[in-house]
């Protein structure tokens, strides 16, 4: 177990940093940690990188893990109210070739040596099983927290890494059609293991958004259980 003084010694200082994919610019959020067991990719909310992702990031690096949020809209690109969020988040849902583009890309930027796990957010929870549908390469886990898990792209026969989806039971804007259908496609999997919290809705991790959302609501329990969750799945996969 990494105490604290040994945790803050491994610690390179979080910091932001540009890249470029293409022409644009993007702004993404990263510690890194010498000897990391693995490498963590977050990938961001609707509202982009923010406090939730940094905060996500850092505790990672906490734990001994390099951890890296990239940023699928761009730099300085941060709707802040349910109108932008949905219009910007719409572009990725409508054109899932852009939307792993810019994963892929960010990933890239990154520079990881070796295996990485990437874990996402409602959005970015999306995100990363697109990026298991697509056998994202290097990629040993994808783990969804509240994410939408309606398919974009069709997944293969195969999907090579093990898949986590940690759902909030009475989450309003994930449909049953589209529980059960992921439930049946995600079998394809390494691995596969769907965790249902109850009474969480949607987005049960995140403390604020800086506004409200019918339907979105942090649930102390569910985020406790879910982060336990994952520290239990990083620890196997290190391995």
């Amino acid at each position: 177990m990494i105490t604290t003084a040994i945790a803050a010694a491994l610690l390179s200082q979080g910091q932001s940093f540009d890249y470029k994919i293409g022409t644009q610019t993007f702004e993404g959020y990263r510690s890194l940690v010498k000897k990391s067991k693995l490498t963590v990719v977050v990938v961001q909310d609707w509202n982009g990188v923010n406090d939730h992702e940094i905060s996500v990031v850092d505790k990672l690096a906490s734990l001994g893990y390099s951890a890296v949020a990239v940023d699928v809209y761009g730099k300085g690109v941060r709707p802040n109210t349910v109108q932008t969020c949905s219009a910007e988040s719409g572009k990725y849902y409508a054109d899932p070739k852009l939307f792993l583009s810019r994963l892929e890309g960010g990933i890239k930027a990154a520079n990881i040596k070796g295996n990485y796990v990437a874990i996402g957010y409602c959005f970015g929870g999306t995100g990363v099983l697109e990026l298991a549908r697509n056998n994202a390469k290097d990629m040993v886990a994808a783990v969804s927290f509240h994410g939408g898990l309606k398919a974009l792209t069709k997944a293969p026969a195969k999907i090579n890494a093990n898949v986590v989806i940690l759902h909030g039971a009475v989450d309003p804007f994930v449909p049953a059609a589209d529980v059960e259908a992921a439930k049946v496609e995600l079998k394809r999997a390494k691995s596969f293991k769907f965790v249902s919290y109850p009474g969480a809705v949607h987005a049960f991790t995140v403390k604020s958004m800086g506004f409200e959302v019918d339907g979105a609501k942090y649930n102390e329990a569910a985020d406790k259980a879910s982060w336990l969750e994952l520290t239990k799945a990083l620890k196997a996969w290190s391995n």
